[in-house]
């Protein structure tokens, strides 16, 4: 047995190792030596064969609104700077030379690619946002149309102070109020590069001018803004490569298949009345999709249910007096809703690029089928896809009024 010194030194060199291993600090950075970046843009750089890395960084000490000494309140609170490299990785690290803080990943909240750029595949470019550990994969797919990425993040916002934080906001509001965007994030993006018989779709963004007008009041405080971002729909990508674009009805028709609807407004035709219009609110939708194999030949079945309030009214309407209005309206917003799928689809067919999974549905359905029949040759096959739509579409109220107010002189 072991002696009472050799035990009391055993128990000495255990308490030092976990003393020694416990050390939660070890790799701490302190807040005053790092650079938040809050979005990151690539492009092709000058140079041949090198990529231009454009990252925003927050500026803590202009935040504040000038309380502290190092700012004032007309100091931009963020700063936009580019490095390039062969890789990405050493654009990275090539951002050492300029910045005097460390950059920290960790709060990116998108990438924006520029389109030149996205045409030539964006494969190599993911690898290091995929393989680093600090990045997170809930950030933002964005390709910028008809712009550089390095331009797009100097764009800025009337009622934010920070760009990422009002295009986070934008963002948040084309999902939720009017579902004309498309969602894919970095985690999406990849997993789509990898299935089969599906294609990544990005948030499709443009640089709006904002030309500055003469005031003959004068102003005390003029805040110029060049260029804002304004998100117009999505980007469609075959494999990594960017090969077009939806439009905002496009991209809901996208959304109203992959049952992304949340709300929005449908605006149809007023029944009996020509040169006036109805507008519908969407309250709640659901879509889905069958692909069915018959003689070789693929049929999808797209089946959209979706409820509406009525929103406005042009011109005068009573509902009580005139119940088949509501069954037109309905009809009609069913109209409007396959409309917009079909116009999804034909753009889809057009470009070649599977962005609903038609291919991916069928796969689970029938591996064996598609193994044999429609892998090697999905490419073709997809742009000859019958696709059929049925919808139901429901109103469920009418507001606070059955009837317009009518005029009566």
């Amino acid at each position: 047995m072991l002696g009472k010194r050799a035990l009391r030194a055993a128990a000495l060199l255990l308490i030092a190792a976990i003393v020694a291993t416990a050390a939660g600090c070890w790799n701490r950075r302190e807040i005053e030596t790092v650079g938040f970046i809050l979005a990151a843009g690539v492009d092709e750089a000058r140079e041949e064969g090198k990529i231009q890395l454009t990252v925003l960084i927050a500026k803590p000490f202009a935040i504040g609104g000038g309380m502290e000494t190092h700012g004032s309140a007309e100091e931009r609170p963020f700063w936009v700077v580019s490095s390039t490299g062969y890789t990405v990785f050493e654009a990275v690290q090539n951002l050492f030379s300029q910045s005097p803080r460390r950059p920290f990943w960790a709060h990116c909240r998108f990438i924006v690619i520029g389109e030149a750029f996205a045409r030539k595949g964006i494969r190599d470019v993911l690898d290091w946002f995929d393989r680093d550990g600090e990045f997170r994969r809930r950030v933002w797919i964005v390709a910028a149309k008809g712009a550089k990425a390095s331009d797009l993040l100097q764009t800025e916002f009337e009622l934010e102070r920070m760009p990422p934080e009002g295009a986070m906001r934008l963002l948040q509001a084309a999902r939720t109020e009017l579902s004309t965007v498309g969602e894919d994030m970095l985690n999406d993006f990849l997993q789509k590069l990898e299935g089969e018989g599906i294609d990544p779709i990005a948030t499709r963004a443009e640089i709006i001018p904002r030309p500055q007008e003469f005031d003959i009041r004068g102003e005390l405080k003029r805040e110029k803004i060049g260029g804002s971002l304004r998100l117009t729909g999505a980007a469609v990508f075959r494999n990594d490569r960017l090969v077009g674009w939806l439009n905002k009805p496009e991209t809901r028709g996208f959304n109203w298949i992959t049952g992304r609807v949340r709300s929005g407004i449908i605006v149809i035709e007023k029944p009996g009345e020509e040169g006036k219009f109805i507008g519908l609110e969407i309250l709640r939708a659901k879509g889905s999709f069958k692909p069915e194999v018959e003689d070789s030949k693929v049929t999808v079945t797209v089946k959209v249910e979706a409820e509406a309030n009525v929103g406005d009214v042009q011109g005068f309407i009573d509902l009580l007096r005139s119940p088949e209005l509501w069954a037109s309206m309905e009809r009609r917003m069913a109209t409007v809703i396959a409309n917009e799928v079909l116009a999804a689809v034909a753009k889809a067919q057009e470009l070649g690029s599977d962005i609903f999974g038609f291919g991916a549905e069928l796969n689970r359905r029938d591996p064996k089928k598609w193994a044999d029949q429609f892998r090697d040759r999905w490419d073709e096959e997809f742009r000859d896809i019958d696709v059929q739509v049925e919808v139901k579409a429901r109103l469920r109220r009418s507001g606070l009024v059955i009837r317009s107010t009518r005029i009566r002189k």
